[in-house]
């Protein structure tokens, strides 16, 4: 089969694990992608990528021009559609793309709406909010099939929020390792010579403010008795106004940007918790989302913090493993530190390692099942001028 990826961000972790599980799987695979400039920026893609030009995190309306020069650029490359089966767009503003590209070549491939994440304006009662609502639902009226990445953004927004009852496809954003998947190192079990004071690792894309104010809290409460990890890039505040915060706790280390997934043994071995919760946009897509964090900290046996209530909770809960906090979450985690004792800790760290495979890592086979999906969707016909202006039958 013979796949185009649009993709928002080439540097992405997200989109270079999606992108070569297609290559691995056998898709003959071709990307059309944006590039911003946080993190990882100076990745290049080692399968045919067409550079749309760079664009910029959240603001949809910021993005409206780069969105017609992607459609341009995309005018001029014919012959990367020649053939192809099925288009897959992340996030909106690419499948407006994909959309322009299956209408200026007349093109039956299907197109599949990858949802990695719900943004804040799509759950606002203002004008901006019922504008980008309705322009996903026209995008979702000429979808075959829509792959979320948690079962939250079906529960909690397609189906209550945009009435969506169309096809889904679950694929979680598992780790991804090459195979054989080697054996694990010393630095896999850095943890246990760590037993004054419990380590929690905060490792990924760190753009959530509260959990910076939060972590901040819990390093002043507990002293020595806790040391705070983090790597990654901090998107909303800014790297200075980030690394003010953590010069001023001496029990606070952040070790700048890492590769995935070079480091993450070295990483995740090292601390006892990963701390998955996320509250910038809660209320909604933090309340449904599945972070990377979770599964790439679960794989190497860091046992995951979350918010009680949230879909990494559900998503935990019934293998006995992670830990729930509940409002005021300051007090619940210094409170759960100060009681754990390391004999239990080791327990649940067994536990957690024990699921690695099963619960957290990419095994490849969610990919083949997608592709199954796909090749038996209806075959998609050719968008015509009149199809941008009324609803599908």
């Amino acid at each position: 089969m013979k796949a185009v990826y649009f993709g928002g961000d080439i540097t992405n972790p997200t989109v270079i694990l999606r992108i070569r599980s297609f290559l691995t799987a056998g898709l003959n695979a071709t990307s059309f992608t944006f590039r911003r400039r946080k993190f990882n920026a100076d990745f290049q893609p080692t399968w045919p990528n067409i550079h749309l030009g760079e664009t910029v995190d959240r603001r949809y309306s910021r993005r409206f021009f780069s969105i017609i020069r992607g459609c341009w650029i995309v005018a001029q490359n014919r012959s990367e559609f020649e053939g192809v089966d099925f288009l897959y767009a992340r996030m909106i503003d690419m499948a407006l793309i994909a959309q322009f590209a299956k209408w200026w070549f007349r093109l039956d491939a299907k197109l599949i709406y990858d949802l990695e994440d719900v943004q804040a304006i799509f759950f606002k009662k203002t004008i901006a909010g019922q504008f980008y609502r309705w322009l996903e639902r026209w995008l979702l009226e000429r979808t075959q099939l829509v792959v979320a990445m948690s079962p939250g953004f079906v529960r909690g927004y397609l189906k209550p929020v945009q009435g969506y009852m169309g096809p889904v496809f679950i694929l979680e954003n598992k780790l991804q390792l090459a195979e054989p998947v080697p054996a694990p190192s010393p630095a896999a079990h850095e943890w246990r010579t760590i037993r004054d004071r419990w380590v929690i690792g905060w490792f990924g894309t760190l753009r959530c403010p509260r959990s910076m104010t939060l972590l901040a809290e819990i390093a002043e409460r507990l002293g020595d008795r806790v040391e705070i990890q983090t790597r990654g890039f901090p998107t909303e505040t800014g790297l200075e106004a980030y690394l003010a915060v953590v010069n001023a706790h001496p029990n606070w280390r952040y070790g700048g940007e890492y590769r995935i997934p070079d480091d993450l043994e070295e990483m995740y071995g090292r601390v006892h918790f990963s701390w998955c919760l996320d509250f910038l946009d809660a209320g909604g897509n933090s309340d449904l989302l599945l972070a990377c964090r979770m599964y790439q900290g679960g794989y190497y046996g860091s046992v995951p913090l979350v918010a009680k209530g949230s879909e990494m909770d559900r998503f935990l809960s019934p293998h006995g493993i992670g830990h729930a906090m509940a409002e005021p979450i300051a007090d619940s985690v210094v409170a759960f530190l100060e009681k754990l004792t390391w004999d239990d800790y080791e327990r649940e760290r067994e536990r957690v390692a024990s699921l690695g495979r099963e619960l957290f890592l990419d095994t490849g086979q969610d990919v083949q099942r997608l592709i199954s999906v796909i090749q038996q969707l209806p075959v998609a016909r050719p968008l015509q001028r009149a199809d941008y202006f009324r609803r599908r039958a």
